[in-house]
């Protein structure tokens, strides 16, 4: 999950919860008809792999959302943890419809609306789809197309619950063609006698062409592993979770951030991406050591094989300084045919002074990247940085007013343009790129009547 959702979540909610409903799926009439869609990059800048089917211009499936006047650009998320609203805007970051999806959204045959634990994939499926993630308890992929507003389906990812109380906690979907995406479930079904599509700590398959389960998971059980934890009675040895995160197609090669945390936060095993051939269906680790929790990896724009990968650090207890800043860093890797290799690599620790900027990663280029330095809630604040890999030089972008409170930004390669969500302000800031960086050229504010401040920015298409 990512760094600033999850310990904000984490803060203030209890580790063990139940999950809830079933494990249909609720397919639309028709849907996944189509051209393919040439994959083009979500709201982590960049375009990696070939994308999926779409779904006849957005004509097929069931009436569900209101139809958009336009294609949407871009997708922006606000909540507040408990409710969350989706609103679309156009290439020019005008506003479509405000609150075109949100915790309020009723239709017939819904399985479940949005919670306060909302994320989009990486990277849609094509331009006239639009698929959302519900996470932590809800446990539903969505799959709409636009910009009719015409559901396709909505599939559970966790299966039938069960007395274990199970949830899956899906953080991405990737696709691979019409009939194949794989969804990261970063919770493990600690129930020794669970069913097999139950078990989490996986790959799990769904065809988005009806939006329902195949049946096949990958398992990533044997990138767990175990620590030593420091008990009030000794040293106790406890397992070390895979915990996969975000992902990234890169031809027949998926590569996904792991999180690699034990199942109650206390221990965090050396930082690790799961390298998963398609062809075979082979799993393997890259380990990334001196870092820990590398779970957001992203696409690099123009750059088609390579990814970056942000890792945020661990400490014991929470929030530890030197802890975290020993353990985090970013780094490029090189993905090949079932393999993957590190081209660079940046630890905060190596930089005496360096702001902790790792969260929320966006790659600019293969030697760029945006990410924010979280405030500590008592005398600093957030700050985005640009970050160049090859010298560790840090250049402040944009600076907010409280802690945790920058999200997820968007990066457009081809105009230029950043959009930063600043929860503090409650808007989206509007900046552009320059020969001295990046410079403010406005800023929006999204359905300000919801109380909802904006959290993640997605480019589309």
């Amino acid at each position: 999950m990512e760094r600033d959702l999850k310990w904000v979540v984490l803060i203030g909610v209890a580790l063990a919860a139940a999950g809830c409903g079933d494990s249909n799926s609720t397919p639309g009439a028709g849907g996944g008809g189509g051209s393919p869609g040439a994959g083009g990059a979500a709201g982590d800048g960049g375009s990696v792999g070939d994308g999926g089917a779409g779904g006849d211009e957005g004509e097929s499936g069931t009436p569900a959302l209101s139809a958009l006047s336009k294609m949407p650009r871009y997708a922006v998320v606000s909540t507040d943890f408990s409710s969350s609203s989706i609103a679309m805007l156009d290439e020019s970051f005008e506003l479509i419809d405000e609150s075109w999806l949100s915790s309020g959204t009723t239709y017939p045959g819904l399985v479940a609306t949005l919670s306060g634990d909302v994320a989009l994939p990486t990277q849609q499926q094509s331009a006239e789809s639009f698929s959302v993630i519900d996470r932590f308890l809800t446990d539903v992929v969505s799959q709409f197309f636009v910009p009719s507003g015409n559901l396709n389906g909505q599939q559970r990812t966790h299966g039938e619950v069960g007395s274990s109380g199970f949830s899956s906690n899906p953080q991405d979907v990737i696709f691979v063609d019409a009939h194949q995406a794989w969804v990261p479930r970063y919770e493990t079904n600690l129930d020794p006698d669970a069913a097999e599509e139950t078990k989490g700590n996986d790959l799990y398959a769904i065809d988005p062409s009806t939006m329902a389960s195949t049946g096949e998971r990958i398992d990533l059980s044997s990138l767990n592993t175990t620590e030593l934890v420091d008990m009030p009675s000794g040293d106790v040895e406890v397992e070390v979770l895979a915990r996969p995160s975000r992902g990234v197609l890169v031809g027949s090669t998926i590569v996904v951030g792991l999180d690699r945390i034990s199942a109650a936060f206390e221990a965090a095993g050396t930082g690790m991406v799961a390298i998963v051939d398609l062809d075979d269906e082979s799993v393997d680790g890259l380990e990334l050591p001196g870092l820990k929790a590398c779970a957001r990896l992203v696409p690099i724009p123009g750059e088609p094989d390579k990814v970056a990968v942000a890792c945020t650090g661990f400490s014991r207890p929470f929030g530890v300084e030197e802890q975290i800043r020993a353990s985090s860093g970013i780094a490029v890797l090189s993905v090949g045919d079932g393999s993957a290799s590190v081209e660079r690599v940046w630890r905060v620790a190596d930089d005496d002074g360096a702001a902790i900027a790792v969260s929320s990663i966006v790659a600019l280029d293969e030697t760029r990247v945006l990410a924010v330095a979280p405030g500590n809630f008592v005398d600093t604040t957030d700050i985005l940085y640009e970050v160049d890999l090859s010298d560790g030089s840090q250049s402040p972008v944009h600076s907010s007013s409280g802690s945790y409170t920058i999200g997820v930004s968007a990066y457009d390669a081809d105009s230029g343009m950043l959009y930063v969500p600043d929860a503090a302000s409650n808007a989206v800031v509007e900046l552009e790129e320059g020969d001295d960086g990046f410079s403010e050229v406005g800023s929006t504010q999204i359905a300000p009547g919801l109380g909802l401040p904006p959290a993640q920015v997605h480019l589309l298409n």
